[in-house]
């Protein structure tokens, strides 16, 4: 073999090496990255479901106060119209 024939092999086995280095690092990055995304959107999510039961009885408690203020206002009428 020549020089340059050992040349050329050494520089396309080291340019193949890189290449493959670099995208089997590459891969590995994203996935770790995906998986580090995906576990902060399922702990975003369970904060979600909690804040859902909190909002759904504050929208309860709210209501029945908002009846209340009704009877009350009612109350206050009638009592006006009497006096």
């Amino acid at each position: 073999m020549t020089n340059e024939l050992m040349v050329a092999m050494v520089g396309l086995i080291g340019s193949l090496a890189g290449s493959i280095i670099g995208v089997i690092g590459s891969a590995k990055l994203i996935t770790y990255r995906i998986t580090q995304l995906e576990e902060k959107m399922k702990s975003q999510c369970e904060n979600c479901v909690v804040m859902d039961g909190r909002v759904d009885r504050i929208e309860e408690k709210q209501a029945v106060m908002e009846e209340k203020i009704k009877v009350a206002n009612h109350r206050i009428d009638n009592l006006e119209k009497k006096g």
